[in-house]
């Protein structure tokens, strides 16, 4: 999930992420319990409260640097959800960049293909790296 807490770090790096809670709660392979009872609000009684805790909600606030990293077989936290918040960066002026891992799932940074594991920290690294030493721009999507 993106970071609420907005301009507090340099860069970020969320994986598997979440943007809207009303749609996780609806096409996550977790079940439509998950969303519920993580934001304590039913999505029919209570759909502005999953907005409040959703952060493409906040997109326009958000100016760190962000590499988001998905895979387009997990099933639990859909690649729409990181797309979403990626585009609403990219449309606020927000350097950001989106790393599909294909054929992998949500539990690629544990029992993923180690080729991708491998470039999965190499991908955060040079992102890190990037803005932590050098401070530089990068807007690219791969």
């Amino acid at each position: 999930m993106c970071n609420p807490v907005f301009n507090k770090f340099v860069v970020d790096a969320p994986e598997r992420s979440i943007s809207k809670w009303f749609s996780f709660t609806y096409i996550s392979d977790i079940g439509y319990y998950f969303g519920t009872d993580q934001m304590q609000a039913d999505a029919w009684k209570n759909p502005y409260k999953l907005w409040e805790h959703s952060p493409l909600r906040y997109a326009d606030k958000v100016k760190t640097p962000t590499l988001f990293i998905h895979s387009d077989e997990d099933y639990r936290c859909w690649i729409p959800e990181g797309y979403q918040m990626y585009t609403a960066l990219r449309l606020h002026g927000v350097e950001a960049r989106m790393c599909v891992f294909h054929g992998e799932n949500h539990e690629l940074s544990r029992s993923g293909k180690p080729a991708h594991r491998q470039r999965r920290m190499a991908e955060i690294l040079q992102w890190m790296n990037h803005y932590l030493r050098e401070g530089g721009e990068q807007n690219d999507q791969d």
